[in-house]
Parts: C-alpha cells; structure tokens; sequence
C-alpha cells in the first residue's frame, strides 16, 4: 500500500509540474533557449544537424540563442547567464553529458530540458529523446556487402560507447544478411569522447583499413567523419556510409549513402512543444519505423535507392525484433 501510494504521488507530482512548465512567449523581455553542446557545431554531421533546427526555431519564434560549450570542469550556468537573464528552456546534446540534464532539473525545476541521445527518464522537468540506430545501420550493412568488391567492409567509430552500439550491431547484421562471406573490421579511434573530434587519428585508420584490402567504411565518428571522408577522395575505390547528417556533398564521388537521425526536426519540435505551451516530460525513442532515422542515398549512386526501398521493411522487422 506505501509504495502505491508514493507511486501515484510521484505521479501526481509530476503531471501537476508538468502543467505548469510554461515557455514565456510575450512581454519585454527577451524568450531565451540554451543549447549545451561538446565538440565542434560546425561538424558537418551531429552537431551542425542539431544546430539547423535550432536556427529554425530562432528565426520562426523569434527567440534568443544561448550557445555554451560543455566544460566538465567548470561547467557554465545554462539557465542563468552572467547578465542574470534567465532561459526558458535547455537543450543538452549528446549522451557524454548524461545526468548532467538532472542536475540542471534539480536547481531550476520549473525549466524545461531536453536531453538529446539520453535514457530512460522519470522528471517531471526533462524529456528524453533517444534514436535507435539500428535499422538505418541494418541497411547500410546491406549497402556495404552490395558494394564490397574486396569482401572486406569496416567500421570507424568515435568509442566504444552504449550510444554507438545500435549502430556497429546493426551494420554488422546487415552486412550478414545480405552476404555472410564478408568480413567486417571495428576500429575505434579513442578510448573516450575526444574520439569524435580528432579527424586527423581518423584519417590514418582509414588509410590502414585501406591497405588491409577494405573498400567501404562506414563512419561512426561525428567531426572525426570530416578526415574519413577527407582521406577516403584519395583512395582510389573506397567509398564512404557517413552518419547522423547527409554528408554526400562533402565527397559526392566517396559518400555513397548516410544513415542520418532527424535532429534538426527534432530540436526544432521540441521548441516548438515548448513555446505552445505542450511540453510534456519523458522519454521517447525514435528509429526507422517513425522516421526518426533514415538511410539517405546519394543520388549519383543509382543501385543505391532502389536497394534501399526493397530492403527498407525488412530493416524495420529487425528493428522491431532487435528493440524488443
């Protein structure tokens, strides 16, 4: 009996917040979002992605932009600026800050924070998105082992972290399905965070994947994509599945495909929940089956497309079957 009723308390505690979380839309002074973010927003990739969505809802709400790079160390306020101007909603990008958005909840419960690639959350002040990868990763595996001419495919990842496995399994089993005689290498490029932003340590392991006989490399790897595809234009017949944002017109000879997640619709939804009134706390997975990721062929690549819509609802089958 205690601990149903403390259950519904909880409850009842957070729908009554929850309520009353409201995004100031009108008045003097100025409507201010944060967003919280490490690495480098001119990533061409997740972060530049994010940002899109965030310059939308700035220019079509009318709103004021706060951009704070994460320190771990000597984290800067992202509700309260040095001017004592207060922001009305937070935005923490990336799983490397997780438990940072509960900390932000517990001083300023009455702001609303959106935690981006986050987990399972029960606050009556945060929402949780989070993507699976898997299906889109399922799809690029199948793209891989079609184009392989070596029966060598491999993956570059940032670290070997919880958000990067939906990717590598889902790549992985692809590439099974559509041929089980080809071999796929898994490369990390640092043993944390920094791994996705260190493009030059990216580009030598392509060059070794390369000389190991490996044609297609599927980069799992943020800013670090930027020197996989930079050095892959140089490798004659190695081509690229790039990540998290349509990277075909950095190399549109080299980027075959991009298995992509809709941050920027994302981001730009989750301000626009917040300026309506419509916030709503908890966490929600996104994947294949919702759009929420998508694997976006580059159109100079004919086979791709067409590829792409036979193998699509099997992808999601999986998916399914993979989530559960």
């Amino acid at each position: 009996m205690t601990v149903r009723y403390y259950s519904f308390s909880v409850f009842l505690m957070c729908l009554f917040l929850s309520i009353f979380i409201i995004f100031p839309v009108s008045g003097s002074d100025p409507t201010i979002v944060s967003m919280v973010y490490v690495g480098d927003k001119g990533d061409y990739s997740y972060l530049s992605k994010a940002f899109s969505g965030l310059e939308k809802a700035r220019d079509g709400f009318n709103l004021t932009v706060r951009e704070i790079l994460w320190n771990s160390s000597a984290p800067e306020d992202p509700v309260i600026d040095r001017a004592g101007n207060r922001s009305s909603m937070v935005l923490v990008m990336g799983d490397i800050m997780n438990g940072y958005e509960q900390e932000i909840s517990q001083i300023n419960p009455d702001v609303p924070v959106v935690m981006i690639d986050g987990p399972e959350i029960l606050d009556s002040s945060v929402k949780s998105i989070s993507f699976s990868m898997y299906g889109a990763s399922y799809l690029a595996g199948v793209l891989a082992a079609n184009q392989t001419t070596t029966g060598n495919v491999g993956v570059i990842a940032g670290v070997n972290a919880p958000v990067i496995q939906s990717f590598t399994e889902g790549f992985q089993d692809g590439v099974r399905a559509e041929d089980p005689d080809v071999n796929v290498t898994i490369s990390y490029i640092a043993d944390d965070y920094s791994g996705f932003s260190m493009p030059e340590k990216a580009g030598e392991i392509t060059r070794e994947m390369y000389r190991n006989n490996t044609d297609v490399i599927y980069a799992v790897s943020g800013g670090s994509g930027l020197g996989i595809i930079s050095t892959a234009q140089n490798l004659s017949g190695l081509f690229i599945i790039a990540t998290d944002a349509d990277q075909s017109g950095l190399a549109s000879d080299t980027v075959i495909a991009s298995a992509v997640k809709s941050l920027d619709t994302v981001v730009y939804n989750e301000i626009e929940e917040c300026v309506s009134g419509k916030f709503s706390p908890g966490s929600e997975a996104l994947s294949l089956v919702d759009e929420g990721t998508s694997l976006v062929p580059n159109i100079r690549f004919e086979n791709v497309s067409s590829l792409i819509d036979v193998r699509i609802n099997e992808a999601i089958e999986k998916e399914k079957i993979y989530s559960d």
